[in-house]
């Protein structure tokens, strides 16, 4: 009930009084409250405050897998008692692991999160993309009636930057594309 004004004031305490954790870093930070009365009398109290270390995460880069493949996730984190939580669990191995096997059937966005002992947590992610097994036909009939125009490879469009090449049988060069935007 005393007239008068307050204020916070510590490692992390920004301009308007709150303590920010990012700001103080980890470690034990002591944040004092002090209150002026009009009058004239001051008092405080002071509180420690324990900071804990968020741990890092990295999922590993973007990957790739055949259908019908597998994969190492190679994810690394550093932190101290960690729990791992891969999501979606769908065609990992343990999802309860750094470094599970992944055997996605379909292209999959995987979500790391990683819990310290404490209580502090972080997270990052990894694609997976999977490529279809290409299908390679032995035969065409190029006649134009509109039936086995075209040697079509089916599903290699999803193989960015691939390369075919079609030899003649005296080894000559007769076809070759980089990428797969339209099929012999």
């Amino acid at each position: 009930g005393l007239a008068g004004t307050g204020i916070f004031t510590g490692t992390g305490v920004n301009a308007v009084g709150i303590f920010d954790p990012g700001a103080a870093r980890q470690g034990n930070h002591t944040i004092r409250y002090t209150f002026n009365t009009t009058s004239g009398c001051t008092s405080f109290k002071e509180q420690t405050i324990q900071v804990f270390a968020t741990p890092r995460v990295d999922a590993g880069p973007d990957r790739g897998v055949l259908e019908g493949g597998f994969i190492i996730l190679n994810a690394t984190s550093t932190g101290s008692g960690l729990v791992v939580n891969w999501t979606p669990a769908t065609g990992l191995s343990d999802p309860e692991i750094l470094t599970p096997s992944a055997t996605p059937i379909v292209d999959t966005r995987y979500v790391l999160q990683v819990t310290s002992g404490q209580g502090c947590s972080a997270s990052d992610e990894v694609n997976v993309k999977v490529f279809l097994k290409p299908v390679i036909p032995n035969t065409f009939t190029p006649n134009g009636d509109g039936f086995n125009d075209f040697w079509e490879i089916k599903s290699l469009d999803t193989y960015p930057g691939c390369i075919v090449e079609v030899y003649n049988t005296a080894g000559s060069l007769v076809y070759r594309s980089v990428g797969y935007n339209r099929p012999w």
